[in-house]
């Protein structure tokens, strides 16, 4: 189960997919496309620990499961 990840941690994860780096503000905002659709995620910028919601809402707007992210970190 994740727990505990960086914003350094969910931009590898996000990398994984193919959504990169767009730009900086008070949360860093990544783009691409994962499953055929555009996807916009809002991420927060220099947490430590990112809590449980905010990322289940991150792995939603990446048009992800919490399954599919704890794959991508177990084979980092």
């Amino acid at each position: 189960m994740l727990k505990h990840l960086s914003s350094r941690d969910v931009a590898w994860v996000l990398s994984q997919l193919g959504i990169t780096f767009k730009r900086h503000g008070k949360e860093d905002v990544f783009d691409g496309l994962c499953n055929g659709r555009t996807r916009v995620v809002i991420v927060p910028r220099n947490k430590r620990s990112i809590p449980k919601g905010t990322l289940n809402s991150i792995w939603r707007q990446a048009g992800i499961t919490k399954e599919i992210a704890e794959t991508l970190w177990g084979n980092r």
